[in-house]
């Protein structure tokens, strides 16, 4: 076991020796070795012993809090993060390097549109049907692609890549929406509040892997709020955004998937308000396919950021 989602209300959690301890209402329900852990999930009002926030930081566990109604409101609590000040340091040198940050915001750029075409062909292979919106979209995100690589450095800024993105992500939206059955409402990316059930799975899962990258930013020696495409913006982790951006699509098939295949379906989810919300049966089955699908992608964040702290390094070995 690597992650640990506790989702139930009347749960109570509490340190047992080298082990947690679940209890419902004041019954002992079960107890988890904490060296099999690597990071713990929590959703909603659960009670939790504090001392058992120091065991987790003895462990290297990683703590994700979510809110009952909101899941873009979260908070993480980190267990350890690298101690090589240099790293910073460099990414700081850095952010004031225009070509270097064109040179990075430019491959990101390239490296989502690759997926959200590859996503759509793939699609195009189980939809013929769909085969004139997904061909258009592909095309019209191949047009970009070709701008964004043939564009001189010097001719480029950071504000047109993001142009170039926004506008590939209104073409590829334009192509993934039709995947959808009609039943879904799936118009167009809604995120606060989102409106239907195929936008309250793509929220939850660009949450749960935001907060993937921010850990990976501590654990590499990198400052998550300082990224090299999305602007610094108050309390954003905007390094954790750029990271994340070209797996997007990733868990954008992810979602696909489960409804294409009716693992998840409307009975799946409640609307309070104009907000579409995943209930307790639906957010079990989506954990637990979202597992699946992240032991990969964590494994290509943790090198992707290694390989970044190296590039801050060597762009700056000549001034640390």
């Amino acid at each position: 076991m690597s992650t640990l989602y506790l989702d139930r209300k009347n749960l109570s959690v509490k340190l047992d020796g080298h082990t947690m301890a679940l209890y419902e209402e004041g019954e002992k329900r079960g107890t988890v070795p904490l060296k099999l852990l690597e990071r713990v999930v929590i959703r909603g009002n659960i009670a939790l012993e504090s001392r058992l926030l120091c065991a987790f930081g003895e462990h290297n566990v990683d703590v994700l809090f979510l809110t009952g109604r909101h899941s873009h409101n979260a908070s993480m609590a980190f267990s350890h993060s690298h101690a090589d000040a240099r790293r910073r340091l460099a990414q700081y040198h850095s952010f004031f390097e225009h070509d270097q940050q064109v040179a990075m915001a430019r491959e990101l750029v390239l490296g989502k549109a690759k997926k959200q075409r590859q996503l759509l062909r793939e699609a195009l292979n189980r939809r013929p049907d769909l085969r004139r919106v997904l061909l258009n979209a592909d095309k019209s995100l191949a047009e970009i692609e070709r701008k964004t690589v043939e564009l001189p450095s010097e001719d480029l800024s950071v504000e047109q890549l993001r142009g170039f993105e926004g506008a590939a992500a209104a073409v590829y939206f334009s192509g993934y929406k039709a995947l959808f059955a009609a039943s879904l409402d799936f118009s167009q990316r809604r995120r606060r509040p989102p409106p239907d059930p195929v936008n309250a799975c793509l929220s939850l899962g660009y949450t749960l892997l935001h907060y993937e990258a921010v850990g990976i930013c501590y654990q590499v020696g990198l400052d998550p709020l300082l990224g090299f495409y999305h602007e610094p913006a108050y309390g954003r982790e905007s390094l954790a955004c750029d990271l994340i951006e070209p797996l997007r699509p990733r868990l954008d098939a992810l979602v696909w998937l489960l409804f294409r295949d009716r693992v998840l379906r409307i009975d799946h989810f409640s609307l309070e308000n104009g907000r579409c919300l995943l209930n307790k049966s639906g957010r079990k089955i989506f954990y637990s396919h979202y597992e699946q699908f992240v032991q990969p992608v964590r494994r290509l964040l943790r090198l992707q950021g290694y390989q970044l702290a190296q590039r801050y390094l060597q762009t700056c070995s000549g001034v640390l």
